[in-house]
C-alpha cells in the first residue's frame, strides 16, 4: 500500500510491477497521476497472482478497466 504518494506515475509503477514479482495486493487509492498504461503495465506483469487491486481511476479510461479481465480472481 502507497498511501502518500498521489503523484506517483510510470517512473514508479513500472518498476513496483518489474521489482515485486510476488506481490499479491497493490493498493493505488488516490494516486493521481497513474494513467492506462501504468494499470495496463500492472496487469500484464503481476495480474495473474494479484488477489487486490485498488485503482483511484479519476485518469483511467475503460482501456485500463478492459484489462482486469487478465487479473486473477
Amino acid at each position: 500500500m502507497i498511501p502518500f504518494l498521489q503523484y506517483l506515475s510510470e517512473a514508479t509503477v513500472g518498476p513496483i510491477a518489474d521489482s515485486c514479482l510476488l506481490l499479491r495486493k497493490l493498493i493505488l487509492g488516490g494516486v493521481m497521476l497513474i494513467v492506462d498504461e501504468d494499470v495496463i503495465h500492472v496487469i500484464e506483469k503481476l495480474g495473474k497472482q494479484l488477489t487486490t487491486l485498488v485503482l483511484d481511476g479519476l485518469l483511467l479510461t475503460d482501456i485500463a478497466y478492459s484489462h482486469l479481465d487478465n487479473c486473477a480472481r
